[in-house]
């Protein structure tokens, strides 16, 4: 399963944030996400790993889900902006706990793809490609745990 995905507080408005230097940033007023930025995440990680893991089939946590043998995948999200750099910035850390809460294992993400040209499109565009980085290396992890023959089955 696939815990609600958490933001730092910078990131849970409606506007893209970008840093325009080392020690500032700004909320677009202008360009905004079409709806709630965990949510679209949640769904895209879901996606990407059903996609990458077929053997897989995450859902996002819920109560009416009883999923004690599976694991859980919780996301928190730090940075997911533009940067003066000509960057797009997303970094984070991930947890996977397992059916009775003990957690299994943890790390911390950072990945950087660089603006095909300046404006807000390609930066959607860029930290699209740096998410989908995030899901691969998390495809690979999930895949690895279910191969390490801990006999539990990996929900997301």
């Amino acid at each position: 399963m696939v815990a609600p995905i958490t933001l730092a507080s910078l990131l849970s408005g409606t506007g893209i944030v970008y840093q325009t230097s080392d020690n500032a940033i700004v909320v677009a007023q202008n360009n905004l996400w079409a709806e709630d930025l965990s949510g679209q995440l949640a769904q895209r990680v879901i996606a990407g790993l059903r996609a990458k893991s077929p053997s897989l089939w995450p859902v996002i946590a819920s109560a009416p889900i009883n999923e004690t043998a599976a694991f859980t995948l919780l996301l928190h999200f730090e940075q997911f902006n533009g940067s003066y750099t000509g960057n797009a910035q997303v970094a984070g850390e991930w947890s996977l706990l397992d059916g009775n809460g003990e957690l299994v294992r943890s790390e911390t993400f950072h990945y950087q793809e660089p603006l095909a040209e300046e404006g807000y499109p390609a930066l959607v565009d860029a930290l699209s490609v740096a998410t989908d980085q995030l899901i691969n290396a998390l495809a690979r992890v999930l895949a690895n745990q279910t191969q390490a023959g801990s006999g539990v089955p990996i929900k997301g």
